[in-house]
């Protein structure tokens, strides 16, 4: 029991050298390690910053070319679709262009009270175009004028033009709507224009911004032209048409007959297709001054002769000129002289 004391305070001591033996080996040890894995992390983090650097700089440098590459390709392809698209356009403007050319339009009712006043007399018979606000070419009625008429001019009474021009306005409507279509008939089958016509579409409205001279002779046929000063100025002759699309009222043959027995004075003068489908009138008011022209109705050759040498030179001309074009009014097959 004795010996066993002494043993185990050697054991004691053992213990005690050696836990510090340890403690002075283990501080060194652990502060290499410390060390070591110091050195070892900042190594590798210094390699994974540099690699990373590196990865980025190697993928930027790939993204930047890929972008640029696909901003290019994106450039072509907008620019080839731009191209697209303008031809396109530019085909589509040009349909558009020819699909819209401008044209007169009537109304069905418009366009039946010309017919009606054109067949009503052999004469010509003229007047004003009166068209919607918001579509100028757009005729909706014919209106009459007090006029005198004969089978190669028509000839308006100013007061009777102004007296209209000043009802329009009362209306509600302004010029372009009641003063710029010009619309008259021939009762031949040509509808080209007279040295006579040319001359009053000059004159009368010459100085308007835009203005139409629109003619419709015996078979049908027609003949329309636009003028306009704006810019340079210039005209285009347009087509004709009737616009069946639109919401139109009945045809009165009533009214027109009484608006053409109140406005239009007959000249029988150089009724050179010998007959009259002249409306007898029960009063005739003669707005001119002049005692009336059915008595005229039966000149000879002679007098008829008569009557053209006493015109002056420019009526003479455009008198003569208008017999030229109108060849339809003369019977080629009827012999004249022997």
């Amino acid at each position: 029991m004795t010996a066993a004391i002494p043993l185990l305070a050697m054991n004691a001591t053992t213990v005690k050298i050696a836990n510090v033996i340890i403690a002075a080996v283990a501080a060194p040890i652990a502060k290499f390690a410390t060390q070591r894995f110091a050195w070892v992390a900042a190594m590798n983090a210094q390699l994974a910053t540099n690699l990373f650097v590196i990865a980025v700089q190697w993928y930027a440098a790939n993204v930047m070319k890929r972008f640029v590459k696909i901003v290019s390709m994106k450039k072509v392809y907008v620019k080839l679709v731009k191209n697209k698209e303008r031809i396109k356009k530019m085909k589509n403007l040009k349909k558009n262009q020819q699909r819209q050319r401008p044209s007169l339009r009537f109304s069905p009712t418009a366009w039946a009270k010309l017919v009606f006043l054109r067949d009503i007399t052999d004469n010509e018979v003229g007047g004003f175009g009166i068209t919607e606000v918001d579509d100028l070419l757009f005729v909706t009625d014919f209106a009459l004028v007090k006029q005198k008429v004969t089978s190669v001019s028509v000839s308006f009474d100013d007061i009777a033009v102004a007296d209209f021009f000043e009802d329009m306005v009362e209306a509600g409507r302004k010029p372009e709507q009641f003063a710029r279509v010009w619309l008259h008939t021939h009762p031949g089958n040509s509808p080209q224009p007279s040295c006579t016509d040319e001359s009053t579409f000059q004159r009368v409205f010459g100085s308007c911004d835009w203005s139409i001279m629109a003619i419709i002779a015996q078979d049908g046929s027609t003949y329309a032209r636009l003028r306009f000063n704006a810019g340079p100025g210039g005209e285009v002759k347009i087509p004709i048409c009737v616009d069946y699309s639109c919401d139109f009222n009945a045809a009165d043959f009533e009214v027109w007959q009484q608006q053409y027995l109140a406005n239009v004075i007959e000249d029988t003068i150089f009724n050179l297709t010998g007959k009259s489908k002249r409306i007898k009138q029960t009063e005739e008011a003669d707005v001119f001054g002049s005692d009336g022209f059915d008595n005229l109705s039966d000149l000879t050759g002679e007098a008829l002769l008569s009557e053209v040498d006493s015109m002056d030179p420019m009526e003479r001309e455009y008198f003569i000129e208008e017999l030229s074009i109108r060849s339809d009014f003369w019977d080629e097959s009827e012999v004249l002289y022997e």
